[in-house]
């Protein structure tokens, strides 16, 4: 989904924004090991990742989307959270220096959309763009088949996204007889009628917007994208859990939620 915006003649000096952008490097063509980059992109996802066990910090995580539809994760370590955390906000186009190119293979929870991560550093320099970036959408999502959520659960737990029309919505409840810890359990439907179901831990399982599907679903068909998802087995099934990476949208207006109510 594109927006956009029309400002008056002179806000801009032309030769300013020639520089600028001629000094910022594509995520495409970024390779591990490379230092001092500086990339344009809008975030379009922002979290703590923690640790499972104690809830501490680890990092601030986020996804970077570019004007050629790239996506590729930022990561700013513990060290630097004071540094950083107010500067940065979901939706906002940003140009970020002084990055660093690391290999992901050494981080858990993390996306895969390109072989490395965008890391902060003590001279990174984040500059919010007011005015520039309408033309970056708002949304970026890499679609995982539900044929392969098995294979993603491993130890390294990458996050997926997985889309699909909702077809069942459970209660927000115990997990279990002896847990202190609730959830809520919903099915969604591929094109193929295939059936996956997706574990909403917490916070997430509480607000899900249970009446709005439902009142929609009325209508037609309702369609979810469950962005930020882990996979993992539980009582011999394959189901994806969501994290605080987790993001959910209802019915966006993008091509593939398009795709499902033609078929």
């Amino acid at each position: 989904m594109r927006s956009s915006l029309r400002f008056p003649a002179g806000t801009f000096s032309l030769p300013r924004i020639i520089s600028t952008m001629s000094q910022t490097m594509k995520l495409k063509d970024i390779v591990n090991g490379q230092h001092n980059c500086k990339v344009i992109g809008r975030l379009i996802g922002l979290w703590d990742a923690k640790y499972v066990t104690t809830n501490s910090l680890i990092s601030i995580d986020g996804v970077l989307l570019d004007g050629d539809g790239i996506m590729a994760q930022i990561s700013v370590p513990k060290n630097l959270e004071k540094d950083f955390r107010s500067q940065l906000a979901q939706d906002n186009v940003y140009i970020i220096s002084g990055l660093d190119a690391v290999h992901l293979k050494n981080k858990s929870h993390s996306y895969h959309h390109q072989p490395y991560i965008l890391q902060f550093t003590s001279t990174t320099k984040v500059n919010h763009l007011e005015s520039r970036g309408a033309n970056i959408p708002h949304y970026g999502c890499q679609f995982c088949s539900f044929d392969e959520v098995p294979a993603k659960s491993i130890p390294s737990k990458p996050l997926l996204d997985l889309m699909g029309v909702i077809s069942d919505v459970g209660p927000f409840d115990f997990a279990g007889p002896a847990s202190k810890k609730k959830n809520r359990k919903i099915h969604i439907r591929n094109l193929d009628e295939q059936t996956q179901q997706i574990v909403l831990w917490d916070q997430q399982g509480e607000t899900f917007d249970e009446k709005t599907v439902f009142e929609k679903s009325q209508k037609g068909i309702v369609v979810g994208i469950f962005a930020g998802l882990t996979a993992g087995k539980f009582l011999g099934n394959y189901e994806a859990s969501s994290g605080s990476a987790t993001q959910i949208y209802i019915d966006l207006d993008l091509p593939e939620v398009a795709t499902y109510r033609t078929r």
